[in-house]
């Protein structure tokens, strides 16, 4: 790889490769940012999915066990209603 020293090598002048410089800087730090925020949106959104997640399974539970609750005390024991005639 080559060395450029004191700006040899260049064809442009200084203010040309310093503002192409600052310009290409500029775009770099963006996309750097754009890509953290998307990140951090997804890393958020996977941590709200994974909560309520959790939330919907447990109201879900609750209901199965209200649910077999209900059923047991709708269920009439054997005893009570006698033996089956056919």
């Amino acid at each position: 790889m080559s060395q450029v020293i004191d700006g040899e090598g260049y064809k442009c002048r200084s203010k040309v490769l310093a503002a192409f410089f600052k310009k290409s800087r500029d775009r770099w730090k963006l996309r750097c940012l754009e890509g953290k925020q998307f990140l951090k949106r997804l890393t958020n959104r996977a941590a709200w999915l994974e909560t309520s997640r959790d939330e919907w399974k447990a109201y879900a539970r609750q209901l199965e066990d209200e649910l077999r609750q209900l059923r047991g005390e709708q269920t009439p024991s054997a005893s009570e209603t006698g033996p089956r005639r056919r």
